[in-house]
């Protein structure tokens, strides 16, 4: 009894970090805590969880010399695995997808226009500056603009209680906005573009497909003309997308830490570079919530804008810019992943508190 009553008081009031270590000793302490209530205590933690493991693998393979022989398979293992979790995390994301929702709104264009001028804008001050001493780091912050939004954005808006079709609608109009973008704009600061813009849109339109569409056509021929695989997937695996996603943060995050460590650049430049990801992330976020709050979609628009696939983002800065330029994106899928984060931490506390009140839940 004197537990109970000393769990309730604690998390009134306490700091992630706090109740961490509450539940740690609660788990301890208590016997009659199921396995699933602990699952369920701890499922808030989830990318915590992810990114510290992603950290600590990093780490072992850095210092741990015994380890080498060892990488070449897990190189050759992430390589394969990425485009794989992807393809899952969005397929068991789209089967919850309502067709009828998905008709674009005013947001979505706004935040296209958002990603495509504000590139078109710094990209051409490095075209009339061109020796200009902050080229890296303006760089950087083109590819954290002009990424389109993650495959995976569903999946958390989803757990957040934002409209999962509105989302994907917006993350297709943005995937087809960097396509077109990118191969107009980059040549304005960059020379390693290869071939003609319909060369370079179909490369980037290819990558595209596979990527968003494929899983997207997978989903629907399944929803239509598999209705019992479809119905065991909405009710048994209605969470898979996420955890599915929470491992593929483990490997994005380790090979993020190994292009930041193995930088060539200055350490005031990195952590500029660090500080670029921050700001990116902080303001797409903010203006996605403040866009999407005018059609009662402000969950749906900040995830939208906010979250992005900065897979394609370090892929497009090692491919037309430089290695150096790939930090500042390395960097906002940490900044991006803390934001979703606290999101789903305060998400859960949110639904505790008016289940426990009886309050009717946010949903979009």
């Amino acid at each position: 009894m004197i537990k109970k009553v000393a769990k309730a008081t604690f998390l009134q009031k306490s700091s992630v970090l706090e109740e961490s270590i509450f539940t740690i000793w609660y788990f301890q302490c208590s016997k009659t805590m199921t396995v699933k209530e602990t699952f369920q205590r701890l499922k808030k933690y989830t990318l915590f969880i992810s990114l510290i493991t992603g950290t600590l693998i990093f780490c072992a393979f850095h210092f741990l010399s015994f380890l080498n022989p060892l990488k070449p398979a897990v190189h050759a293992f992430t390589h394969f695995s990425l485009p794989v979790l992807i393809f899952l995390i969005l397929f068991f994301s789209y089967c919850k997808i309502n067709i009828s929702q998905m008709k674009p709104k005013w947001w979505d264009l706004e935040l296209v226009a958002f990603q495509v001028l504000v590139s078109l804008a710094a990209g051409l001050y490095l075209f009339y500056n061109p020796q200009s001493s902050a080229v890296v780091e303006i760089e950087g912050f083109i590819v954290c603009i002009s990424t389109p939004t993650a495959a995976a954005a569903a999946a958390i808006t989803g757990k957040l209680g934002g409209n999962i079709s509105a989302v994907t609608t917006y993350t297709i109009l943005s995937n087809f906005a960097a396509a077109l973008s990118i191969p107009l704009i980059f040549p304005l600061f960059s020379s390693s573009l290869d071939g003609s813009f319909v060369y370079q849109f179909f490369m980037l339109l290819n990558k595209i497909f596979l990527m968003i569409v494929l899983p997207l056509f997978a989903a629907l021929f399944v929803k239509f003309f598999l209705k019992r695989i479809h119905h065991f997937i909405i009710t048994r695996l209605s969470e898979a997308s996420f955890y599915l996603w929470a491992f593929n943060l483990i490997v994005v995050f380790g090979q993020a830490i190994s292009n930041f460590v193995n930088s060539s650049e200055s350490s005031a430049t990195l952590w500029i570079l660090a500080l670029i990801g921050l700001f990116c992330t902080i303001i797409q976020f903010g203006i996605g919530k403040l866009c999407g709050q005018f059609e009662k979609q402000r969950i749906s628009a900040g995830q939208g804008l906010g979250q992005k696939n900065m897979v394609f983002g370090l892929w497009v800065a090692l491919t037309y810019l430089s290695p150096s330029a790939a930090i500042a994106p390395g960097c906002y899928i940490f900044w991006q992943n803390i934001v979703n984060a606290a999101q789903l931490w305060w998400r859960e506390r949110y639904l505790a508190k008016a289940k426990e009140s009886g309050r009717k839940i946010y949903q979009e």
